[in-house]
């Protein structure tokens, strides 16, 4: 790895690290530890002018309306099924429903990784977006550390999973009726993801076509449905520690 491409992914562990937290779904306590210093961080480092503006709006949000605040918005975004949730797993952007081929996929990658989903402590699944940026995150780490298995891994995932519908994704946050603060973060995803194409050399897939809202509410399964409440109980009776874990085996239904 030249010295370019070392300070490159140092950058992208960082990014991959800030968007873990702002979708890996956890408990209310922990889910935003570390934002503020993430973003803060990035404002020391500027990026650009776009980017920058953007940051300093995420900042803003938080330091008027506080964490509690964004937590409630993310779980009206992705959790309320009376405000048309965002779908969150590669699968229901390909197949318009969960536990489909993409998450096969995703868990064959996993399986090649030294890390496993922690089921007990993570309910999403393995391609849920929020486990897709904590596993990148490591990977970025691993490459960073001389393993080119994980480099191969991390780029494949971004090829063949994430690249395929981040686009749709970002898309609907942005145009969500409760984002304010992830309306910023959007942005700001938009334009990393942008920025990974052109370090990996992966080309924007082509727009698939669109369904109307009224499918789309209509195509999120009662099982989908019973999975997000199920989430949103849990996190207030278990204690969450981290989402992945090193090596073990995934769970038996897989």
């Amino acid at each position: 790895m030249n010295i370019d491409n070392e300070n490159i992914n140092r950058a992208r562990v960082l990014f991959y690290g800030l968007f873990s937290s702002l979708f890996a779904f956890v408990l209310e306590e922990e889910r935003y530890k570390g934002v503020e210093e993430k973003i803060d961080f990035f404002l020391k480092n500027p990026i650009d002018d776009e980017v920058d503006k953007t940051l300093i709006n995420m900042s803003q949000i938080i330091s008027s309306k506080g964490l509690k605040s964004i937590q409630s918005e993310y779980d009206s975004i992705f959790y309320d099924l009376s405000s048309n949730p965002v779908p969150t797993t590669a699968s229901f952007y390909e197949e318009e429903r969960d536990d489909g081929r993409k998450r096969l996929l995703m868990v064959n990658y996993v399986l090649q990784s030294n890390y496993r989903r922690d089921s007990e402590k993570f309910t999403d699944l393995e391609d849920d977006i929020g486990f897709i940026f904590t596993l990148m995150h490591y990977l970025i780490a691993d490459e960073l550390n001389g393993d080119e298995k994980a480099a191969s891994l991390e780029k494949e995932i971004f090829k063949n999973v994430l690249n395929n519908f981040v686009d749709e994704f970002i898309e609907k946050i942005y145009t969500h009726e409760n984002a304010v603060f992830y309306q910023e973060v959007a942005i700001f995803l938009k334009s990393f993801i942008s920025f990974e194409r052109l370090f990996l050399d992966v080309k924007k897939p082509k727009k698939r076509e669109k369904i109307s809202k009224k499918d789309e509410v209509v195509n999120i399964s009662d099982a989908e449905a019973k999975r997000r409440l199920e989430n949103k109980r849990k996190k207030s009776e278990e204690i969450q520690e981290c989402i992945i874990e090193v090596g073990g085996d995934v769970e038996d239904e897989v």
